[in-house]
């Protein structure tokens, strides 16, 4: 593919400065330089390097209005630059067919244009919508459905009733819908309660590998529209995870949780049962929620447990200025000491002062 830079420009709503002519051959990255290809860069102070580099041009902030490069300005260089790598590199384009070595319940619905691998199974009563695709290996159990357009990948397992909805991707050795982790102590065993609900994936979800959702006792584990999940992220029965919500990788949601709508978790968060996270919260990597904590919005928390970042960094500082005093004093008293000794041996007369 090849592409003027104007014509790249106005697929993202971006302003040429230099030769709008220029031919873009691919789209890369500052840490890969490449003749001919669109990087973007966000750090004025990375401009210079990136002008030296072999780039035919490069996406910038708005506020950056001349380079020895041709420049696209965008109110979102990383934003265009995402848009741009997906026009060069577009998804794969699966053929429609279903392989005979699929095994295919004759009370499953399939869509027209639906995919199915070899060695893929589809059980009693699925709905599968149409486009989407099921590769190799992946098994979708009893009365569950998919909508259109969605990619359940290998190894990939919905157990029964499992709802996925419409341009869901599901990547390799994820499992959906397996039971909830329940049990009721009688005084001298676990007795498991029955996990009867289900697992209901919105529209516009992407969800890692290895992955594990866990079906509700009763009603629902629900996954809103748009919410991305990071690879080895575990969520338990009856949590609800709010729209366009990110989670990284190693999250774990503890049961009957609530998670609200642009929430951001980093790596190995973690939520105790019935807490509740509100809209907008970002909590930082390691965070720990204790049980049934309630975080109100648009918050910052860090910490385990977790704590406003104001009060945190107040902690942290605080625990830095007791270290550093205790040095302090370890110093002073070895001196002490030292001027003690000097004292003991001028009064034992073995010693002549200074």
């Amino acid at each position: 593919m090849e592409k003027t830079l104007a014509e790249l420009a106005s697929l993202v709503q971006g302003k040429v400065v230099g030769d709008g002519t220029t031919q873009i051959i691919g789209i890369t990255s500052l840490e890969f330089p490449r003749e001919g290809h669109l990087a973007y860069v966000t750090d004025p102070g990375k401009l210079k390097a990136a002008e030296e580099a072999p780039f035919a041009a490069l996406i910038v902030p708005e506020n950056i209005q001349s380079s020895k490069k041709p420049l696209i300005l965008s109110k979102h260089p990383k934003l265009a630059w995402a848009i741009l790598l997906g026009l060069f590199h577009p998804a794969r384009i699966f053929p429609g067919t279903i392989s005979d070595q699929a095994v295919i319940s004759d009370t499953a619905r399939i869509g027209n244009g639906v995919t199915i691998e070899p060695f893929a199974f589809v059980g009693d009563c699925v709905t599968v919508g149409e486009g989407s695709v099921i590769r190799s290996h992946a098994y979708v159990d009893h009365d569950s459905s998919i909508g259109q357009q969605s990619v359940i990948h290998p190894f990939t397992m919905l157990y029964p009733n499992t709802k996925v909805g419409s341009r869901v991707t599901i990547h390799a050795g994820t499992v959906i819908g397996s039971d909830g982790f329940g049990y009721v102590f009688d005084g001298t065993k676990q007795v498991k309660v029955s996990q009867v609900g289900d697992v209901v994936i919105e529209d516009d979800v992407e969800i890692g590998e290895c992955v594990t959702i866990d079906r509700a006792t009763t009603g629902s584990t629900t996954i809103r529209q748009g919410v991305k999940i990071d690879n080895l992220v575990q969520i338990a029965h009856n949590v609800e995870v709010g729209a366009h919500t990110c989670l990284s990788a190693q999250v774990g949601i503890s049961g009957s949780s609530k998670v609200g709508r642009y929430v951001t978790m980093g790596g190995r968060v973690g939520v105790g049962d019935h807490a509740e996270v509100g809209d907008q919260v970002m909590l930082g990597a390691q965070a720990g929620i204790p049980t049934v904590k309630k975080i109100p919005a648009k918050q910052v928390w860090i910490g385990a447990p977790a704590r406003p970042y104001h009060q945190m960094r107040k902690q942290v500082s605080a625990q830095l200025r007791s270290y550093e005093t205790q040095q302090l004093v370890y110093e002073l008293r070895k001196r002490i000491e030292a001027l003690e000794q000097e004292v003991n041996e001028l009064r034992a007369g073995n010693k002549t002062p200074r």
